[in-house]
Order: structure tokens, then C-alpha cells, then sequence
């Protein structure tokens, strides 16, 4: 592919085997710098949209992550959904208008992200994998933490049923505040279990062939989703509604 220093050179020879005048050569020179600017602004737009999808999932480049860095970072995004979601729930409790599309982009994102990528990921592979190298340590705590996986997605379950009758009153809406307040609190709860309990213990149990083990599986289900186009359409979700919500300047 040629630079853009080739490019230069390259019509630069060929403006100067034309015989043209000094003034109509100046012109020409200044159109050239014009025409790559315009592409440089081009590339630099394209390439802060692609850091931009890509920002949140850096680990994947970087071959000295972890698992559980892999985990946190997911953390920070699923935080702030738990934001969207209790402002959401804030303003329909303070009687201003929250619509009932809102509330189900918000489970969308839950159910898809949350749940499916980061909760899937810890059921399907960390546990097991914790299991088969660590036998029956911390068996118990695992499992409590299974369960408060399949805790939250029926507190989920709860919340999209409700959202159904938003429109059917104050009563209603109370009762979808309700359960978003719990889901919230009941999540923050979660993280903060895994984040200064679970991450430490598996940093310090596993070595470092295990530890390359596990990492190899979640990239390779990252790369997945991250080529189907997944974390691309849920970040994009995200920083929609917390505009709309009032969370951040546009």
C-alpha cells in the first residue's frame, strides 16, 4: 500500500515533468496539501471509530492480561448499565417520563451482555475450569455464586415482565422502580464479592500455565463476539441512553 510520503514524492515527480507555470504549480501544491489533509481527517475519523468500538477489549491485544482482568473490565462496563439502569428507574419513581422502549434496551443490554457474555463466561468456563484444577476448593463459594448468577437473571425476568404495564399507572411504575432498585443493589453486591474475593484468590491460586489456559479460553470467545459485531452494538446502546438519560454531556 503506498504511504502518504510515497504519494508526495510520487506527484511531486510528476508535477515537476509538467511544464507548468510557477503560479499554476503553486495552486496545484496547494490543492495536493488540501487533498491530504481531507484524507488524513478521513483516516483519523475512521480510526477513532474503530478505537472507539474496540476500547473496552484493548485485552485482547495486550498479551499480558488475565483472565480476571478480562472479568473486571467487563465489570466497568456492566457499572455503567447499573447507572442507566437506576436513573431510569429514578426518574419514573419521581413521576417524569421514562419510556417503556428505554427500559427494554436496558434489559436487552442486561440479558445480552451481562448475562450471556460476562455471567456465561464465569458458569461455563471459570467454574469448571476452577473445579477441574482446584478439586473441591472453594466448592462452596463457587457455587454461591452460581446461584446468584441464576438470582439475577430471574430478578432480570422479573423487571421485563413488569416493564409490560408501565403504562398502566403510578402503581406500576412504582413497582418497576422497585425492582430495578433491587436488581441494582443485588448486583453491586455481586461485583464487589468477585472483584475483592473471587479475582485475588484465583490470581494467587492458579500458576501461570493455568492461568494461560484460562486466558486462551475467553479470547477465544471474545474475538468471537467481537467479530460479530456484538460489543460494537452494545457500547454504541450504552453511551445512546446514557445521553438520554442525562448521564453524560453529549
Amino acid at each position: 500500500m503506498t504511504s502518504l510520503r510515497d504519494w508526495d514524492q510520487e506527484t511531486e515527480k510528476k508535477l515537476s515533468c509538467c511544464n507548468i507555470r510557477a503560479g499554476g504549480n503553486r495552486i496545484v501544491k496547494k490543492s495536493f496539501v488540501l487533498v491530504v489533509i481531507s484524507l488524513c481527517v478521513y483516516i483519523s475519523a475512521c480510526t477513532s471509530s474503530k478505537d472507539h468500538t474496540y476500547q473496552d477489549h484493548k485485552h485482547l491485544e495486550n498479551q499480558h492480561s488475565s483472565a480476571t482482568e478480562i472479568l473486571h473490565h467487563e465489570f466497568v462496563t456492566i457499572k455503567r448499565v447499573l447507572l442507566i439502569l437506576e436513573k431510569a428507574a429514578s426518574n419514573l419513581d419521581a413521576g417524569n417520563p421514562v419510556s417503556q422502549e428505554t427500559f427494554y434496551k436496558i434489559v436487552e443490554i442486561i440479558s445480552n451482555f451481562s448475562d450471556k457474555r460476562h455471567q456465561e463466561k464465569e458458569d461455563k468456563i471459570l467454574f469448571p475450569f476452577l473445579k477441574d484444577v482446584q478439586g473441591n476448593g472453594k466448592k462452596d463459594f463457587l457455587g454461591r455464586l452460581l446461584m446468584e448468577h441464576v438470582s439475577a437473571r430471574d430478578k432480570i425476568r422479573d423487571l421485563s415482565e413488569s416493564i409490560t404495564n408501565i403504562y398502566q399507572g403510578k402503581k406500576e411504575k412504582k413497582n418497576i422502580a422497585k425492582i430495578a432498585y433491587s436488581y441494582t443493589r443485588y448486583m453491586e453486591k455481586h461485583i464487589h464479592t468477585e472483584e475483592k474475593t473471587l479475582f485475588p484468590w484465583i490470581n494467587e491460586t492458579l500458576t501461570h500455565d493455568e492461568q494461560a489456559v484460562l486466558l486462551k479460553k475467553f479470547e477465544d470467545v471474545e474475538k468471537e463476539d467481537i467479530r460479530a459485531g456484538l460489543y460494537e452494538k452494545y457500547i454504541t446502546m450504552i453511551e445512546d441512553l446514557e445521553k438520554q438519560l442525562g448521564l453524560y454531556p453529549e
